[in-house]
């Protein structure tokens, strides 16, 4: 009796942390691009008349999204294109969320030290050219003194959708 207790205490204990593990797995290796969407709303509530984002002086020195957060988005955008050993996280690289964060880059690039390489790369991708991915990924990889995962190119049409189907579908 006191066996079967064992066994079967032992065998929830393991499957409570296989669970957890796959939750902690799935948390942080997949993002909606959720976060995007409610920073970059926030900014067009404050937008003037003008368009252009207005920031009250109290907001002056604080971005509307940190600088790393930022970059971690752009980076796990990058592998919807990019061919690696190893990715870690992945945001669909959609229209709104490339223009969710160009719209938080504009707002902030002030506040950003690489604000023009950002937007730079938010407007390529805004008018459809990816051809930057493997710089974009890189640059931001080598910023993160990345050691696995660097960007070797572009995937081909069909490893792209593969991707997005496996990760966003």
């Amino acid at each position: 009796m006191k066996t079967l207790i064992k066994t079967i205490s032992l065998t929830i204990g393991v499957l409570a942390l296989l669970a957890g593990a796959g939750y902690y797995f799935f948390t942080q290796n997949s993002t909606s691009g959720g976060e995007i969407t409610k920073v970059a709303e926030k900014i067009e509530k404050r937008e003037g008349t003008d368009g252009k984002p207005e920031k009250t002086e109290a907001d002056e020195d604080d971005p509307d999204m940190e600088e790393v957060d930022l970059q971690i988005l752009l980076h796990q955008m990058t592998h919807q294109k990019i061919s690696a050993g190893k990715k870690k996280g992945a945001v669909e690289m959609t229209q709104a969320n490339i223009d969710g964060l160009l719209l938080i880059v504009q707002a902030n690039k002030h506040l950003y030290e690489h604000g023009p390489f950002y937007e730079d790369a938010l407007t390529e991708w805004q008018q459809g050219d990816f051809s930057n991915a493997v710089t974009v990924h890189n640059t931001i990889w080598d910023w993160h003194k990345g050691t696995v995962g660097r960007a070797t190119g572009l995937m081909s049409a069909e490893e792209e959708q593969e991707f997005v189907e496996r990760h966003f579908r």
